[in-house]
């Protein structure tokens, strides 16, 4: 199956946070700023991905179950909040639901380094393998479990980013960093870096504002904030 990965908007803004809403790296936008007029690189990635087998050897040289038999389990972590505090969370991967290869190619008229560094689209050859996964922090904030996709570019790294259900929350955590009255919209995102014996990750937001104007003259701006890092 052959489809076009874009860089999302979102998901750029969002996975660029760095410690409490601050943006690493020489783009992106100003600490815990406004972003107006917010724009990814054009194009994207081109992806074929084929559905494989939990032992088949992939062209990366590994298979999807060595892969998890080095990420998978229960790893924790120290999380300090945005607002203050600390706590401890807890990732943990389950057994394998599907595996796919997916050869990846910068897509005609993208630019895998863009014009904005922190916007930048890896379009690199890697596995998706779905799992269940379970994340929770020890103050009773998050107590959450839903299935992810992971990206495994290595035997011994995968990646995660999960679109968190605020309705649905089994956790008492609440949206505090923004008003949530004060936005047309609020999302909060999970996102996670896993190794063979660590796991690190950050919770973050968007705040997307109601839109001024209308026709070619309107406008529609989002606030990123931070929720924790740990």
């Amino acid at each position: 199956m052959r489809e076009r990965r874009w860089l999302s908007w979102v998901v750029a803004v969002a996975t660029s946070v760095g410690l409490f809403g601050c943006v690493d790296g020489a783009g992106g936008a100003p600490q815990g700023g406004q972003i107006g007029g917010v724009h990814g690189a054009e194009g994207g990635c081109d992806e074929e991905k084929e559905d494989i087998g939990a032992d088949d050897v992939s062209p990366l040289g590994f298979s999807a179950r060595a892969a998890l038999t080095e990420i998978s389990g229960e790893r924790s972590a120290p999380l300090t909040w945005a607002k203050g505090g600390s706590t401890t969370a807890t990732v943990s991967v389950g057994e394998l639901i599907a595996a796919r290869f997916v050869r990846s190619t910068v897509a005609e008229g993208g630019d895998s380094s863009g014009a904005e560094p922190a916007l930048a689209l890896d379009c690199s050859d890697h596995l998706q393998i779905d799992v269940p996964l379970a994340f929770s922090t020890e103050d009773g904030a998050f107590d959450e479990s839903f299935a992810v996709t992971l990206r495994v570019p290595r035997v011994d790294a995968a990646s995660f980013f999960y679109k968190i259900d605020l309705s649905a929350l089994q956790g008492s955590y609440e949206v505090t960093e923004v008003d949530p009255a004060e936005f047309k919209a609020v999302t909060v995102y999970l996102s996670g870096a896993l190794s063979s014996g660590a796991v690190s990750g950050a919770i973050s937001g968007i705040a997307e504002s109601h839109p001024t104007g209308s026709g070619p003259d309107g406008s529609v701006s989002a606030r990123q904030f931070g929720v924790a890092q740990f």
